[in-house]
């Protein structure tokens, strides 16, 4: 990679981790934040609701700006943004008030994605090896919040998480203005416009792929939401003594970790092969395993948490790949608005839904539901892998 981008690819992978540091705060942290505020399980998901709510609806704003102005500039607001609201927490006193600093956060986190993919998509030359690497960030970064984030709140307080977040994303910011502007490369246009008269333009293919991101934003909410207490729940072994709290959140981590091997893989086999086609093996294999986790325990349990973290994370760097050559380059931002808007607007009612289905039917409701939504994601990509074959995108 040229200078450019690589410092481009630091920005974006540093904010990656972070944003999903901040997304993943709360989840490792509901019993104390339960245990402070007595609350329930359907409080704590309609608060982690309320987040990605915002985080996903206000994407669409977010990218149609990204198609406007040069998206590091966004990326700069985002990190100020959720800097600031997330060093707030400290004062809160009610469970409403924590609510709010959550929904105003998830606003400002909502500008992320669309942007920096944009600038991905617009500024890297091997596009798939961009997005696989920011996809690794992030992955490490969904990976890493429940461990980090149960170890400092069990430590420190719940509400210490927040605060750490908070400044690395300020410090994160003051290096984004170091960041020149960078314009569409030749090689990067020429490729695309290369893709789009190639192909027949279609939107059938563009909405087979939209529901895919529906039903995935479901099952990532509901099992991201709830994963670290049923870890913590059903993984027991003599030689560890650790409360439920750290042993869900380090096990959860431990557990994802593999999406960082699958983000790679992925993003090199998507400059190589049709994307559609890894697409729907992925999705397909990620259901199996999301079945698995609902009804097994202890390294069983574990075994399945990783290999449905490596073909769900795998996903990401294909999504972002098919908006790329989907849509025209000035379609970009937008496209990546609505995707993101799906997977995590509309995905977040999922978090909802598993909070009421914890409550009146156990942990394990929440997986058996979600494994549905997945199932229903593959059927749907695979559909998506016929129309492509046919050559009608």
């Amino acid at each position: 990679m040229e200078k450019k981008e690589k410092k481009i690819m630091g920005l974006t992978t540093s904010s990656h981790f972070l944003v999903h540091l901040i997304e993943g705060v709360l989840p490792p942290l509901i019993p104390l934040v339960m245990l402070e505020f007595n609350a329930d399980y359907s409080q704590m998901g309609l608060i982690v609701a309320i987040f990605s709510y915002a985080f996903g609806l206000f994407a669409i704003p977010a990218g149609i700006i990204s198609d406007k102005i040069y998206p590091r500039h966004l990326i700069t607001i985002f990190l100020i943004g959720t800097g600031l609201f997330t060093i707030m927490v400290f004062n809160v006193t009610s469970i409403v008030g924590y609510g709010i600093i959550m929904g105003i956060t998830g606003i400002f986190a909502a500008i992320y994605h669309p942007a920096a993919n944009t600038l991905i998509a617009n500024s890297i030359k091997k596009k798939g090896e961009g997005f696989g690497l920011h996809g690794i960030a992030g992955s490490i970064g969904v990976a890493s919040a429940p461990a980090i984030s149960a170890f400092i709140g069990t430590v420190a307080g719940w509400r210490t998480p927040h605060i750490v977040y908070g400044t690395i994303g300020i410090a994160i910011a003051i290096f984004s203005f170091t960041i020149p502007k960078n314009n569409i490369t030749p090689q990067v246009s020429a490729q695309i416009n290369n893709m789009e008269n190639n192909k027949k333009k279609s939107y059938y293919p563009l909405i087979l792929f939209f529901c895919t991101a529906i039903f995935l934003g479901l099952t990532y909410r509901g099992i991201m939401t709830f994963l670290p207490i049923y870890m913590g729940e059903n993984v027991h072994f003599n030689f560890v003594q650790s409360n439920k709290i750290a042993l869900g959140g380090v096990i959860t981590t431990l557990t994802l970790l593999s999406g960082a091997i699958g983000q790679y893989i992925s993003g090199k086999l998507t400059d190589k092969y049709p994307p559609e086609k890894i697409y729907v093996f992925a999705v397909l294999f990620g259901a199996v395993f999301v079945f698995a986790i609902a009804f097994t325990t202890n390294i069983i349990l574990i075994l399945s948490a990783m290999l449905y973290a490596f073909f769900y994370f795998a996903v990401q760097p294909i999504q972002n790949y098919i908006i790329s050559i989907y849509l025209p380059v000035h379609k970009h931002g937008t496209g990546y608005g609505i995707l993101f808007m799906l997977m995590f607007g509309v995905g977040s009612t999922a978090a909802l839904i598993s909070g009421y289905m914890a409550d009146k039917f156990g942990l394990s409701s929440i997986f058996y539901l979600m494994g549905v939504f997945y199932a229903i994601a593959a059927f749907i990509a695979y559909m998506l892998y016929r129309t492509s074959k046919k050559g009608k995108i």
